[in-house]
């Protein structure tokens, strides 16, 4: 048998020791000056973000009408956008989308797949893709939605992600503990740097399958790829500073901050 040398107290009404004063001032001097830049600089992002959205798919679509387009918000101010032409989908293009689906659902259904949660997940978008499928089939000249709607429609929600982002990480890095404020401000500068080129690029990428495949895949960007996915990494950075925290105060001096009660 392995005896242990040494045996911790238990963590049973175990927490960390909290200082206020610290927690407050690392909001007001990273997240709260974070937040006044970013309303600061907003339309120069997106209007950085829209250029290069440009440029690209200029490249790719030679000859293809597209300019940027500029929204005013209340809170957000000026907010620039990529406006595209439209593409609808043709018959055999959605049947041809719907067979590759029932054939997709037929496998993950069946076999060791069944049941999997990942399995359960991909049915579940296949779904949504389902019935935009459906929709276009019957009621194609009707689609209510232009790529200029799309577009606008995605900026808008990822600056308020961004936003969003800022305000979170700011809260869930800040208040554990009152040490490793250095991993605190790398997780805070990784997220939002992350976020940034992850949203940009996803943007620009939504934009060319649009353009080349149509607007059958509009549904599925926004419900299956679209702020699930930001929220899905936000998480995973999230654990990845959790982990870190747990070993500082896990050794050394870090087991200092711990106090029971």
């Amino acid at each position: 048998m392995v005896q242990k040398k040494k045996i911790y107290y238990a963590r049973t009404y175990r927490h960390l020791v909290q200082s206020t004063i610290k927690n407050v001032l690392y909001f007001l001097l990273l997240i709260l000056p974070t937040i006044i830049l970013y309303f600061w600089n907003l339309h120069a992002i997106t209007g950085f973000v829209s250029e290069t959205g440009v440029r690209v798919l200029g490249r790719v679509f030679p000859g293809l009408p597209m300019n940027i387009a500029t929204i005013r918000y209340p809170v957000f101010g000026k907010v620039d956008y990529i406006v595209l032409p439209t593409v609808l989908p043709d018959f055999k293009f959605i049947v041809g989308n719907l067979c590759v689906i029932f054939l997709a659902l037929i496998v993950l259904s069946t076999g060791r797949r069944k049941g999997h949660p990942v399995a359960i997940y991909l049915m579940l978008s296949l779904m949504t893709h389902v019935v935009s499928c459906a929709f276009f089939l019957f009621a194609t000249n009707h689609f209510p939605y232009l790529m200029l709607d799309f577009s606008e429609l995605y900026i808008s929600q990822q600056i308020s992600i961004w936003l969003i982002f800022i305000i979170l990480s700011g809260l869930v890095t800040g208040f554990i503990g009152s040490k490793g404020y250095l991993y605190k401000c790398l997780t805070f500068l990784v997220t939002m740097v992350y976020s940034l080129v992850f949203g940009s690029i996803r943007y620009i990428v939504f934009l060319y399958l649009l353009e080349r495949y149509s607007v059958l895949y509009m549904a599925a960007m926004f419900f299956v790829f679209g702020p699930l996915f930001d929220f899905l990494y936000l998480v995973c950075i999230y654990s990845f500073f959790i982990n870190k925290m747990t070993k500082y105060y896990d050794t050394g001096k870090g087991r200092e901050e711990w106090r029971w009660s």
